[in-house]
C-alpha cells in the first residue's frame, strides 16, 4: 500500500514551469490528463476557530494570530477571495459530515498526541478518526499542522477544509523576536520565537485557499516545511499572490464549469494525504475526495 501511495504521489502538484506557485486539482490516473483545479463556489469562506486556541501561545493571542493570517490572503488587490472569521466555536471535529448540516472550516490544536491518551486496541487506530474521537494529534510528531480538504471529484468544488495544528509536538508562540536558540529546549511557554502561528497559519490557509505546497521556493509561503524561529511568512511572497491572483481574479465569481447536485457529491469518501517531500494520494472511484496536507518543520 506504501508504494501505492507513493506511485501517485504528484498528482495533486500540476504546475508551470513559468510559474512558483502550483494549484491544487482534483487526482487522475495520469498527469497527461489532469483533473479540475479546486475552487471555492463562493469567494467568501467563514472560518471558525476553536475556542480553546493554543495552550502555549494563549487563545486571545493565537486568535489575534489568526485573524492575522486571514488578513495577509484578504489584502490582494488581484482576488476577490476573502476568509471570513465566523467566530468561536466548541467544534473540534475535522472533517466534513455529507450528511450534517452544520459543517465548519474549523482551526483547532490538538495539545496532546493519540499515544498517550488512545486506548490500546482502540479500532481508530485502523480506522482512523482517533484525532475527534480523543481531541489528539494524530499525525507524525514531527508534523506542525496538517489541513485536510474535501472536495469533489466531478467539479473540484471545496466542500469543506480544516486545519489541525501539532500542540503536543510544538511549542506555538505569537511574539516577534529573538528566534529561540536552535538545539536549546524550548519552555512552554516560551517568550521567544519557536513555532509561529501567524507563520504557520499563512501556510496552512493557503491549502484552504486552493493552493498546493511547493518544493523548490524556500522563500514561498506554501513551502512545504519550516524551521523554528521563522516568522518571514507571516505575510505573502509574490508567488502567493501570483497564485491567489490566478485562482480568483476579480469577477471570476468561482463558477463551476459543471455543477454536481449535493447528491451526486454525498456519495462516499476518498481518503488520503500528503507529506514531504511529495504529496501521497490514495484514490477511489467515488464522488467526495478528501486530502489532507502536513507542513513539517525542524528545529
Amino acid at each position: 500500500m506504501r508504494a501505492a501511495l507513493l506511485l501517485s504521489s504528484a498528482l495533486l502538484l500540476f504546475g508551470s514551469s513559468a510559474q512558483a506557485f502550483v494549484r491544487a486539482r482534483v487526482p487522475t490516473a495520469t498527469s497527461q490528463d489532469p483533473g479540475p483545479y479546486l475552487y471555492w463556489a463562493h469567494p467568501r469562506v467563514p472560518m471558525h476557530f476553536n475556542q480553546l486556541g493554543s495552550r502555549d501561545a494563549g487563545q486571545l493571542e493565537a486568535l489575534a494570530a489568526t485573524r492575522a493570517s486571514y488578513a495577509a490572503w484578504n489584502e490582494v488587490e488581484c482576488s476577490d477571495f476573502e476568509l471570513v472569521h465566523a467566530g468561536t466555536t466548541a467544534k473540534n471535529e475535522a472533517g466534513f459530515d455529507p450528511m450534517g448540516d452544520d459543517d465548519t472550516n474549523l482551526i483547532v490544536w490538538r495539545e496532546v498526541a493519540c499515544e498517550e491518551v488512545v486506548p490500546p486496541g482502540d479500532s481508530c487506530f485502523v480506522n482512523g478518526g482517533c484525532n475527534n474521537k480523543y481531541d489528539c494529534w494524530d499525525e507524525s510528531p514531527w508534523v506542525a499542522g496538517v489541513t485536510t480538504i474535501t472536495f469533489s471529484f466531478r467539479t473540484g468544488e471545496i466542500l469543506d477544509a480544516d486545519i489541525e495544528l501539532n500542540g503536543a509536538g510544538f511549542v506555538f508562540t505569537t511574539v516577534d523576536s529573538p528566534e529561540c536558540l536552535p538545539g536549546r529546549p524550548i519552555p512552554r511557554p516560551a517568550s521567544c520565537v519557536a513555532t509561529d502561528v501567524q507563520n504557520t497559519l499563512t501556510h496552512e490557509l493557503g491549502h484552504v485557499v486552493g493552493l498546493a505546497d511547493v518544493y523548490d521556493d524556500p522563500d514561498a509561503t506554501l513551502y512545504w516545511q519550516a524551521k523554528t524561529g521563522e516568522a518571514s511568512k507571516r505575510t505573502l511572497g509574490q508567488d502567493d499572490i501570483d497564485g491567489l491572483c490566478a485562482l480568483d481574479p476579480p469577477g471570476s465569481g468561482s463558477t463551476p464549469l459543471v455543477a454536481g447536485s449535493p447528491e451526486e457529491r454525498a456519495r462516499g469518501c476518498a481518503c488520503g494525504g500528503s507529506g514531504a517531500p511529495l504529496a501521497a494520494l490514495l484514490m477511489l472511484p467515488l464522488a467526495l475526495g478528501l486530502v489532507r496536507r502536513r507542513r513539517a518543520a525542524w528545529a
